[in-house]
């Protein structure tokens, strides 16, 4: 230690605001996943805690006071990243290490003189010394399901994943389910995890009504999310075949890098929509249908239930532990055929709906940005300890 440079905990330190830099380089993307997670995150943090910290966000080259924006252009940018997944691994992975190290050299140079590190994408970044590390894990699908991602995706991951968990100090799981996933697989201490749950912003996910779009009919199941083969969303257009509803399938989402061929009646996809129409569509949905076999939260589960919408999923993973007695739960996931009989029962029963629906919306109300970010904060704290 330097001298005369105040030590991370000492009386002085706690005297001037916590300075925290975080990686948001998923805020400058398309506004899913990680990225809505930083930014509804950091909003309460800046909200609740304004005065006690200095954020800098770093948007990939720099450091700036304000979190980067998303690109004017989203169907460009999404085309973008359909153009990597297509690649053949080895220069997709070239690519991403190309990227990777550049923004590395950058992060570590902005990173000086700030005491906290929160890193929440694939690993942490090195980061100069006396530096805390605090690293959101939202779920470990690269090491349990690893054939269900883009192979330069996985090759990447584990180029680096294990040997950066050593320079973390603090570690957060948005489920309890991935907190106990990190525990087993990854034989991290369990005090060192502190469960800090996704949730969703009430000021945008309510019942609403506003116009959808043309393609979308008055009756219609809803599946939000990417392709990713673990959603299984594969098997919902089968189970309305075999279901003889005159109900279709709207998907709102990336198509992913799923490769699944699909069967069945086609689904009527609207791609990437914004949070208006997006909460519009779970308002008028019959029901969300996520039948995933993995998940470390299941964020679409809490947006609809936060919209009066009915969810229809499976009991594997964090999802229970989302949707808890709202939840219409699918006995296995995969079985089209007793996913047929569900959908049948949804579509038919308007009370079953209601009650549904009603016990959702009571439900989220559970899930606060502001209890994740006085949890956060906390973290952050003990992290200089």
């Amino acid at each position: 230690m330097q001298k005369g440079v105040p030590s991370p905990g000492s009386s002085t330190h706690r005297m001037r605001k916590l300075r925290v830099i975080v990686n948001a380089v998923p805020l400058a993307t398309v506004n899913t996943g990680i990225g809505r997670y930083l930014r509804c995150l950091y909003g309460a943090l800046e909200r609740g805690y304004g005065d006690r910290l200095e954020i800098g966000y770093f948007d990939g080259k720099r450091v700036g006071r304000e979190p980067p924006k998303p690109p004017e252009n989203l169907a460009a940018r999404s085309r973008l990243t359909d153009l990597l997944w297509k690649l053949p691994p080895s220069v997709a992975l070239g690519v991403r290490l190309a990227r990777h190290y550049q923004r590395e050299w950058a992060f570590w140079r902005a990173a000086r003189g700030y005491d906290v590190y929160h890193e929440a994408a694939f690993f942490p970044f090195r980061v100069p010394r006396g530096v805390r590390t605090v690293f959101t894990v939202h779920d470990l699908s690269l090491l349990t399901f690893p054939e269900h991602h883009p192979a330069e995706r996985v090759r990447y991951f584990r180029m680096f994943f294990f040997r950066r968990l050593a320079w973390v100090s603090r570690f957060l799981a948005v489920s309890g389910f991935t907190r106990d996933e990190m525990v087993r697989v990854l034989g991290i201490d369990r005090d060192r995890v502190r469960v800090t749950w996704n949730a969703h912003e009430p000021e945008v996910f309510h019942p609403m009504e506003a116009p959808l779009p043309s393609a979308v009919p008055e009756r219609y199941f809803l599946f939000v999310g990417t392709y990713d083969p673990r959603k299984n969303m594969h098997v919902i257009p089968k189970a309305l075949a075999r279901s003889g509803l005159d109900v279709p399938l709207v998907t709102a989402g990336w198509t992913g890098w799923s490769r699944e061929r699909m069967e069945g009646v086609p689904p009527i996809e609207l791609g990437y929509t914004d949070d208006a129409t997006l909460a519009a569509l779970y308002t008028k949905a019959l029901a969300l249908v996520y039948p995933s076999i993995y998940e470390g939260f299941g964020l679409p589960v809490l947006e609809a239930m936060a919209c009066g919408c009915p969810v229809v999923t499976s009991r594997l993973s964090s999802l229970p532990e989302v949707a808890g007695e709202a939840g219409i739960y699918l006995d296995v996931p995969s079985d089209a055929e007793g996913m047929a009989r569900v959908l049948s029962r949804v579509a038919g029963d308007a009370v079953l709906r209601r009650e549904k629906g009603a016990l959702g919306l009571e439900r989220s109300r559970e899930f606060s940005w502001d209890e994740t970010a006085r949890r956060t904060f906390e973290e952050f704290e003990k992290s200089l300890r």
